[in-house]
């Protein structure tokens, strides 16, 4: 059998090639908690809130090139890798040829039989999200932007009341039952094969790891402009985007030797084009350093075709922030999420609160720092996300990197890694004075 987990990641890679979700692609928010709707400055602003183009700290003309990924995992990734060390397919095999004696195959039958057990009994998925994204801010007024992000997931489906070694002997025409705990081999009946056999499940797409994803390609026209209302500045901000998005799904069976994932995928791919409006404003009070904001992204609800009829929802998402300059070398900000959003593929909502420090002692150096947290996630899997990022260069070409990784940690092939993972790379330039 193919490696197990290298299927699966190359499968979701590949899937990510046209598969692309929603996300944040503004460095400076990314580090900084996730927090900007108030306090980001720049062309990626437009992304997080359409009103801070409109920024009298900020009148320059920029271009910000932007990469990232990021990686989740939640409860798949031991059990993977113990199905991926049992070679699921090959123990099954050697059960059917009599070898259930041996002590290999009675310990991966039962090291199998374990994590699907685990599996059946617990959300898990793995999550890979690539992100890109090239933006033009055109002095205080306009912006534009063409952003590709992706969410791409597997998922282990099984039933868990089929966990039996049971298997039809063609030679005898009789069905065999193997207990691991013994090594011994009894009769059964053709009842027991479809009622309890994990080999039935596997064969029937009852127990299968099931891959999908969906892609979008968002094109913005971004306009702010400001008013004022006695001694408070309002900015406001509108952005119009042209959407598309593609979405497709494979199953990988827990056996498959010869799986192409990219044939499967290309079968199963629907394409969509549609538009998507986001609304945001900034208040603050004349001579003030304090800065409110909030953000309404794809309040039309933009949806995309998928190949079983149903479609895919960008619900609604609002976010509020504050932001506050301590002085001309400190800010501070946090965001709050008033909408929870759910994906009905891993059963998993997200709601976020987070918070962070940007330090800007130069005008070609900045180190910034945060807190993030799923206020959804009632298991606190991840726990507390860690974010923190930097940035250096000239006005005209600056690098900027930036990462967020969790409190929590998983183990997978023996390495311990972050359960929520996100890392950002931007270059930025920028012309003109303020």
């Amino acid at each position: 059998m193919k490696n197990l987990r290298v299927l699966t990641l190359s499968t979701i890679l590949a899937t990510s090639l046209f598969a692309i979700q929603e996300q944040n692609l503004d460095y400076i928010s990314i580090s900084m908690g996730g927090a900007g709707v108030a306090s980001s400055i720049g062309s990626m602003s437009a992304y997080i809130n359409p009103a801070l183009i409109n920024n009298k700290d900020n009148k320059r003309t920029e271009i910000g090139l932007s990469i990232g990924a990021g990686l989740q995992e939640y409860q798949l990734g031991d059990p993977l890798n113990q199905l991926d060390e049992a070679d699921v397919g090959d123990t099954l095999d050697r059960i059917a040829n009599g070898e259930g004696d041996n002590p290999t195959v009675k310990q991966n039958a039962l090291n199998i039989q374990d994590a699907l057990s685990n599996l059946s009994n617990k959300n898990n998925y793995l999550l890979i999200s690539p992100t890109a994204g090239l933006s033009f801010k055109i002095g205080e007024h306009f912006a534009l932007g063409v952003y590709a992000f992706a969410d791409a997931k597997a998922k282990a489906i099984v039933d868990g009341n089929k966990l039996d070694y049971i298997y039809y002997d063609e030679t005898y025409d009789v069905y065999i039952k193997y207990d691991p705990n013994t090594g011994k081999y009894s009769q059964t009946t053709q009842s027991d094969y479809e009622t309890n056999s994990v080999e039935y499940a596997m064969d029937n797409g009852e127990t299968y790891l099931k891959v999908n994803a969906i892609s979008i390609i968002e094109i913005p026209i971004t306009y702010a402009n400001n008013f004022q209302y006695k001694d408070i500045s309002i900015n406001w901000g509108i952005s119009a985007k042209y959407m598309r998005g593609t979405t497709s799904y494979t199953d990988i069976k827990f056996t498959d030797d010869d799986y192409d994932p990219l044939s499967n995928l290309d079968d199963n791919e629907v394409e969509t084009s549609t538009f998507g409006i986001d609304l945001g404003a900034v208040i603050q009070p004349n001579d003030s350093r304090f800065k409110l904001g909030i953000s309404a992204k794809n309040i039309n609800t933009p949806s995309f075709d998928t190949i079983t009829g149903e479609k895919y929802k960008l619900k609604p998402k609002i976010t509020t922030g504050i932001a506050y300059s301590i002085n001309d070398l400190v800010d501070v900000a946090i965001d709050y999420d008033i909408t929870e959003t759910t994906d009905e593929l891993v059963n998993q909502s997200f709601r976020y609160i987070g918070g962070g420090v940007n330090f800007h002692p130069v005008t070609w150096f900045s180190i910034r720092a945060g807190l993030k947290k799923n206020l959804a996630d009632s298991n606190n899997y991840n726990g507390t996300i860690y974010t923190a990022g930097a940035s250096i260069g000239l006005k005209w070409l600056q690098i900027d990197a930036s990462i967020q990784a969790s409190q929590n940690e998983g183990s997978y092939d023996g390495t311990t890694l972050p359960r929520y993972l996100k890392a950002n790379l931007a270059i930025v330039s920028k012309w003109g004075d303020n």
